[in-house]
């Protein structure tokens, strides 16, 4: 591969100076030409302005855009984690303890809770569907603890949703049939 060489005029302290820089480089006078030209090109950098392009203050924008940046994204994970993840947190350790720890009701509010659950059974459900050894055991007395209305609730709730009552449940207990509709009119069949 021939290279054809041409020839640039400078004055002698350029050119000595260019010497210098090709010789404490390790390069012969064209590859530090070549390697200068690729410098400008790269850079854009002004030749003809000794100090050059300012890296550092380049370094610097760029490193305080990533600290706003870093800090941006921390603002937003504590955010989330202040908004989402503690109110969960809170409410799994809530359904742990409540799960395995003692029970928050107390020996008479048991007592009522099974009274009405009991009268429940009683009432509800037809005689075959009982243990016949506790269909006339006396059930304990009534507290009416109040705070219980909403367990009590929510189990009424339950019982309506998952029994089936055509099946098992007192008729007096279930739910009154949908009233068939009525037929239609009957149209008149025009003379043929």
């Amino acid at each position: 591969m021939s290279s054809t060489y041409k020839t640039i005029s400078a004055d002698e302290a350029a050119y000595e100076g260019f010497r210098k820089l090709a010789k404490e480089h390790g390069l012969t006078n064209p590859e530090l030409l070549a390697a200068m030209v690729q410098y400008f090109r790269v850079t854009k950098a002004d030749p003809r302005e000794p100090n050059g392009p300012d890296l550092s203050s380049a370094l610097g924008k760029l490193t305080a855009k990533l600290d706003q940046l870093d800090k941006r994204t921390i603002g937003f994970i504590r955010e989330q984690e202040k908004t989402y993840l503690k109110p969960l947190l809170a409410d799994v350790q809530g359904l742990r303890e409540w799960a395995t720890g003692p029970n928050a009701l107390t020996e008479p509010q048991l007592v009522d809770l099974e009274h009405w659950l009991t009268v429940i059974i009683r009432k509800g459900f037809q005689a075959p569907y009982r243990n016949p050894a506790t269909a006339d055991a006396p059930l304990p007395a009534p507290q009416g603890f109040a705070e219980l209305e909403p367990v009590r609730q929510l189990l009424r709730k339950v019982l309506i949703r998952e029994l089936n009552p055509a099946q098992f449940v007192r008729p007096a207990q279930a739910p009154a049939p949908a009233a068939p509709a009525a037929p239609p009119p009957a149209t008149p069949n025009p003379p043929a």
